[in-house]
């Protein structure tokens, strides 16, 4: 059997990072570049180094599972020790169907050879590639399909805070990946005329839950007033409690008055 070491490495860096980012889509999980990079360069060092270990394979399972334990911790660290281990049997679970779908697509691209009495392949090419392609794939796929599915690009909002209510019309903007840190909820967008008109002027530097929010836009940076509601209703069905809005002055020839992100409807 024929290995390329360069493969095996972009092999073991393309699939672990297919792994970590499905495993943070599923669980809802905060994607930190540089932490998942990591993660998965000590996951290529590991790989590169178990051919050179000559042990026990029970024991080396057992390594390979306590290994995962730190890949895991390296990409997420995670603080609640419920989450981590729901995050761990998770990224076993992928790792362990992925390693199939790899094998199984090596049979099927490759033909094999019979070499005294065993079937063996030779790897010229890495598998990867093929993984990394129907990941891309799927990926295109689902965001082409949550565009025909968003048939309609508005929304009616009602937000209710300090015991009134407020109408409004909002666009709904696949483009805003604003999350709240704390509350892990997107942020949305709000006129500040149609906001303080409702609720009053607000002393947002006394406000408990007021945050500033950087908004780079074409004309600039600017520094928003940020402010927690009591909740958020959306086309009547969908609520959103503690919901982080921003204020923002929107042009007045603009047939909307709010700007909510497409994952708060998904």
């Amino acid at each position: 059997m024929v290995v390329y070491i360069e493969y095996v490495l972009l092999d073991n860096f393309i699939i672990d990072f297919i792994i970590f980012y499905s495993v943070a889509h599923i669980l809802k999980l905060n994607l930190i570049k540089w932490r998942i990079t990591l993660a998965c360069l000590v996951g290529v060092g590991f790989a590169f180094a178990i051919p050179y270990i000559n042990i026990n394979n029970a024991i080396l399972f057992i390594i390979k599972l306590s290994m995962g334990v730190i890949l895991v911790y390296i990409a997420f660290s995670l603080k609640s020790l419920k989450k981590f281990i729901l995050t761990y049997l998770v990224f076993v679970f992928l790792t362990f169907l992925l390693g199939g779908i790899c094998y199984g697509l090596q049979g099927f691209v490759q033909s094999p050879k019979i070499m005294n009495g065993t079937i063996s392949y030779v790897n010229e090419f890495p598998v990867s590639l093929i993984i990394l392609a129907i990941f891309v794939f799927f990926i295109i796929g689902k965001n082409l399909y949550s565009s025909i599915k968003l048939k309609k690009k508005f929304a009616k909002i009602q937000i209710y805070h300090a015991g009134h209510q407020l109408k409004l019309n909002a666009l709904i903007d696949s483009g805003n990946q604003l999350i709240d840190d704390k509350t892990k909820i997107p942020i949305s967008f709000l006129s500040k005329k149609a906001f303080c008109e409702t609720f009053g002027q607000i002393n947002f530097q006394q406000n408990l839950t007021h945050e500033n929010l950087l908004c780079k836009t074409i004309t600039g940076t600017k520094v928003l007033d940020t402010i927690l509601i009591d909740k958020m209703v959306i086309d009547n069905h969908i609520t959103i409690l503690n919901a982080r809005i921003a204020l923002y002055d929107f042009d007045k020839k603009q047939d909307f008055n709010a700007i909510i992100s497409m994952n708060l409807i998904k």
